[in-house]
């Protein structure tokens, strides 16, 4: 899944033990999954037969196996149930290799314990997927190569945080923090003087009455950022980055793949839907202009180029805005699986690698709902239900029920406009159940 968990922010454990399950979309005959949490036999069984798989596969719950992270030393008997299983099944035509949230340095070790994916293994003990998914590594390479950026930098909390942040103020009347590595909006605190403004892409959003560094620091000191942490000798700390806010009229995302060698390639593309945070996707974007599309495709091909001759390969999300006046302003990259790739998988194995050129997707996230047995049936007796086979419907991206009462979903449909349709019929109908 990714990385430690301790690594991951108190206020996002529960989501991110959900994210690992739109990985199982991409599972085929006799693959392992290993998931930070449960995951329901009614969607397991959904998902391999609407994938056409002839059983579900097997899947192991982290929580099954006592230890305190994602390191192989720090779970025996995890590793021993692996190593079983690889031994069992043997390679067969296909060899073993693994897929994975981010392909970290944790995952090196487990490819070394497992004895698969032997170059995998030494390109990925280097730190290249943390690089990539470094907000303060994405604002020195797009600065570097002329990316455009919203005007901002990369500090240390404390002085030079609080001092950046009442300098950048007086840009546009609010500034975004961001925590070096992070998904989702997760971590950021938007400060503000405009009242009633947008404010998409903020965990918090804090009001200030002026933007000196005094109301600053007030405004920050509960979120632990005024002081510089007491560090070992020989550390340092962890950055965070403060970015110039401006009010977007969209929000875009792109999938691409990055292969070892030769062009990226982009897998798909979308509108996010942003209430505070990302809520799901449009796909592709609708009424995207010819300048903007253009300027898209572009840039975000030379990101995937520059993370490439990093050293890194595999799937990596982009995401970018466009400002009231029509800019387009690149966010960050991440070097791992996204949101949507699972989305991706879903249109590609169901509908053809052409996918975008002739259907449209929305997706919606944390929807409350009743589990995938009684949503199966309920969307199937009114005819919403996506099948194997069928080009439009309503497909279970992923079912947290039994720990949050709520499903992630994809709408599919061959135009906007059925698209649009169905979601509003699934709307009426879930409010009913």
């Amino acid at each position: 899944m990714a990385a430690r968990p301790d690594d991951v922010p108190d206020d996002a454990k529960d989501s991110y033990r959900f994210l690992a399950n739109r990985m199982l979309w991409s599972m085929d005959e006799g693959d392992v999954a290993v998931l930070p949490g449960k995951v329901s036999d009614a969607w397991l069984a959904y998902v391999a037969d609407l994938l056409g798989l002839a059983s579900p596969p097997t899947v192991l719950s982290l929580g099954d196996y006592p230890g305190g992270g994602w390191y192989p030393g720090e779970r025996p008997q995890l590793a021993e149930a692996l190593r079983g299983l690889v031994a069992a099944r043997g390679d067969g035509a296909n060899p073993w290799r693994l897929e994975c949230y981010i392909h970290d340095r944790d995952i090196a070790s487990w490819e070394r314990l497992l004895g698969i994916g032997a170059e995998e293994s030494v390109r990925f003990a280097q730190g290249t997927a943390e690089l990539v998914n470094s907000k303060s590594v994405f604002r020195s390479m797009a600065t570097a190569c002329g990316i455009p950026v919203a005007e901002g930098r990369v500090v240390d909390r404390g002085p030079e945080l609080v001092d950046g942040v009442s300098e950048l103020l007086t840009r546009t009347g609010a500034v975004i923090v961001k925590q070096d590595v992070n998904a989702g909006g997760d971590g950021n605190i938007l400060l503000t003087t405009v009242e009633g403004g947008k404010e998409a892409g903020a965990h918090y959003v804090v009001h200030l009455a002026a933007t000196d560094p005094a109301t600053v620091a007030s405004a920050l000191e509960p979120f632990g950022l005024t002081a510089l942490p007491d560090l070992p000798a020989g550390a340092s700390p962890a950055h965070n980055i403060i970015e110039v806010y401006h009010e977007s009229v969209r929000e875009l995302s792109a999938d691409m793949t990055v292969p070892r060698v030769g062009a990226p390639t982009l897998m798909s593309y979308s509108d996010l839907r942003m209430a505070e945070t990302w809520k799901g996707s449009i796909y592709p974007p609708q009424n995207l202009t010819p300048r903007l599309h253009a300027h898209l495709g572009a840039y975000m091909q030379q990101v995937a180029i520059v993370a490439q001759q990093l050293g890194y390969y595999g799937p990596m999300n982009i995401d970018a805005i466009v400002t009231r006046s029509g800019d387009l302003l690149f966010n960050e990259f991440n070097g791992r699986v996204g949101g949507t790739t699972g989305i991706d998988m879903i249109g590609r194995r169901l509908l053809g690698q052409d996918y975008l050129d002739h259907h449209v997707f929305a997706s919606r996230i944390d929807v409350p709902a009743p589990g995938c047995d009684i949503l199966v049936k309920a969307l199937d007796e009114q005819g919403l239900l996506f099948t194997r086979g069928s080009d439009h419907g309503v497909v279970i991206y992923n079912d947290t029920t039994e720990e949050t009462g709520t499903i992630e979903y994809v709408v599919v449909g061959r135009s906007w406009a059925e698209t649009s349709r169905t979601e509003e019929q699934l709307t009426g109908m879930l409010s009913k159940l």
